[in-house]
């Protein structure tokens, strides 16, 4: 592990020690959650078909026979 030193005002760090003492996790593992939670999630890779009109069930099961982007 590296240490780092971050400069944040005393009240701050006060509620970084509370909300790690509450989850019961160490000040480094509390501030990593933080960031994880907040860090933007990638959008998913699957399920990105979209047609130019609205398709019939049977124009949709025609589509699903031809494969998944093959």
């Amino acid at each position: 592990m590296i240490s780092t030193t971050i400069k944040v005002p005393k009240s701050t760090r006060d509620r970084l020690h509370q909300l790690a003492a509450r989850d019961g996790l160490t000040l480094a593992q509390e501030i990593e959650k933080l960031i994880d939670k907040n860090e933007p999630q990638p959008l998913p890779r699957l399920g990105g078909f979209r047609s130019a009109r609205s398709l019939t069930a049977e124009e949709m099961d025609a589509k699903l026979r031809e494969g998944f982007g093959r």
